[in-house]
């Protein structure tokens, strides 16, 4: 039932981070090479990242991943997964907003180590990050790890209010996720 209650909650993790990046907009670029991204709907141009920072580059591409797979766009995923992990690797992000991001892109990528790897190094930084804590006990959870899971979901649960009260980096445009991620915590919690 536990591994039932997480796929669900995965799924609706994925579908709630699709509105925060689809509410998201970035300027189009002037070209459409062979790096243009295809616009996400009708009558928007194609976005040049070949003309953006690494930064731009890795906030459209991790957008479009995230919206696609939680559309279900799996052809859309497989081909831009593979470029927004390797902008990230570029970027070797420090923050734990970016490096949850990075995290969430392993989990599409169903490289629930690698995400693991990615939910350490910030919470390394920022032991209490609520974000990272409930994607780190998801990727656990798809490992098979309920022990782990059992971990960050108790974590989260202690943090939780007070992490609300703060304005940490990323908070703001991923609202939708801390009622899911305490969702999650509390089911997995209270079917021990």
């Amino acid at each position: 039932m536990a591994w039932w209650v997480a796929g669900v909650l995965l799924v609706v993790t994925l579908v709630a981070l699709g509105y925060p990046v689809l509410s998201r907009t970035a300027a189009p670029g002037a070209g459409t090479g062979g790096n243009a991204v295809p616009p996400e709907s009708g009558g928007a141009s194609a976005v040049d990242l070949s003309t953006m920072t690494l930064d731009e580059q890795g906030t459209i591409l991790f957008n479009r991943v995230m919206s696609s797979s939680s559309n279900g766009d799996l052809a859309d995923v497989e081909f831009f997964l593979p470029k927004a992990l390797f902008v990230y690797e570029q970027i070797n992000p420090t923050d734990p907003d970016r490096l949850y991001h990075y995290a969430l892109l392993y989990m599409v990528g169903g490289d629930y180590e690698a995400a693991l790897g990615k939910v350490r190094e910030g919470l390394a930084q920022v032991p209490d990050y609520v974000l990272l804590l409930g994607a780190g006990a998801e990727a656990a959870l798809s490992l098979g790890d309920s022990t782990v899971a059992r971990d960050y979901y108790r974590h989260l649960m202690d943090v939780y209010d007070d992490e609300l009260k703060l304005s940490r980096p990323g908070y703001d445009h991923h609202q939708p996720m801390f009622p899911a991620y305490k969702a999650a915590a509390e089911s997995f919690l209270n079917g021990e």
